[in-house]
């Protein structure tokens, strides 16, 4: 259990890699007494380390001045977010696991829940976009998704947004940097489209949530 913090009671400066185990025997301290000080004195508990992709410093700048641009439009331009279509897609499995970066719990207590998954099981991928004025979707795919099955999911998209009533005269598509979505055709097809495409590198959690609260 990793520790870094200085215990009074044991007088032993404690570091990042040392344990329980390692503590007590260095202190002379039983182990049930270490844990004991740990719990109930200092109110420390052993917690999980979670890793993430690694942000490349230009990607953080990349994405302050997208932040930036944002406000100078929603500020100078009158630029609308409510004319914005979000979107995005999520995996789900057919044995009911969902891809558990897109799969969080909100609760006033761990549920400590502990799913299990085969090694290989059939999935199929949800896609959909949401605006203020309404949502499109979801759309399904049982095969890998790749730029040419993009752009089918994108014409049954166009299809649906251009019969929606009060369209305004401009629309802004958002999308993440997944490689499907970062092709010559997919960017030939949106400029045939009239959308005007916002690329953008963060997922859309709030399409995902909208996905995995209604499939």
């Amino acid at each position: 259990m990793p520790l870094f913090i200085y215990n009074p009671f044991i007088g032993y400066r404690l570091c990042y890699s040392v344990d329980v185990r390692r503590i007590a025997s260095e202190t002379g301290l039983k182990r049930s007494s270490t844990q004991k000080i740990l719990r109930k004195s200092l109110h420390m508990f052993p917690f999980k380390i979670q890793t993430h992709q690694a942000i490349p410093v230009r990607a953080v700048q990349q994405r302050v001045d997208f932040a930036n641009q944002m406000l100078t439009m929603i500020d100078s331009e009158g630029f609308d977010v409510g004319c914005i279509w979000f979107t995005d897609e999520a995996h789900f499995h057919l044995n009911g696991f969902v891809n558990k970066q897109n799969w969080r719990f909100g609760g006033s207590e761990n549920p400590y829940w502990c799913e299990a998954k085969p090694l290989y099981s059939p999935k199929v991928t949800v896609w959909a976009a949401v605006c203020s004025r309404g949502i499109i979707g979801p759309f399904f795919i049982r095969e890998t998704v790749t730029s040419e099955r993009y752009v089918a999911i994108l014409e049954q998209f166009v299809a649906t947004q251009q019969v929606l009533e009060d369209r305004p005269r401009t629309e802004w598509f958002m999308q993440d940097g997944a490689r499907p979505h970062h092709t010559e055709q997919v960017f030939r097809f949106l400029d045939g489209s009239g959308i005007e495409s916002l690329l953008w590198n963060i997922p859309n959690l709030l399409v995902q949530a909208w996905i995995g609260l209604h499939i």
